[in-house]
């Protein structure tokens, strides 16, 4: 089985653990792609993780050729974006809890990955 590389949407503490997480438990498995907001956190972070690819745009991040999963590590408010831009680039995608912060967000995400495809997860407490 091939492995896959991940686009690690925030460079906070749900990031770090779901990273650290991914690297101590998966053989092939690695964080190829770090989005975080701000220039310096994401260049701190790929440099704690050995991470190749450091970004501060969402869209670059998510359509960065050399990942194939997504994962969702940022504030509430920004899941629902995340994930619709996911589904549209064809990536597989996981998502930290809350999945959205009304029914009618986490519909409307599921929605989108229906219609796009892809595969995709909800995080809810530890992986």
């Amino acid at each position: 089985m091939p492995a896959h590389v991940v686009t690690m949407l925030g460079a906070g503490l749900i990031g770090d653990f779901y990273t650290r997480t991914l690297h101590a438990q998966r053989s092939r498995d690695r964080v190829g792609v770090i989005y975080a907001r701000k220039a310096d956190r994401a260049a701190a972070f790929a440099a704690r993780w050995d991470i190749a690819h450091h970004v501060t745009d969402l869209s670059e991040a998510i359509e960065h050729p050399a990942s194939d999963v997504v994962v969702v590590a940022l504030p509430n408010h920004l899941h629902e974006e995340a994930v619709t831009l996911a589904a549209r680039a064809g990536k597989a995608v996981l998502c930290t809890k809350p999945l959205g912060r009304t029914a009618d967000e986490a519909w409307r995400m599921q929605q989108a990955v229906e219609k796009a495809g892809v595969f995709a997860g909800y995080l809810e407490d530890l992986c």
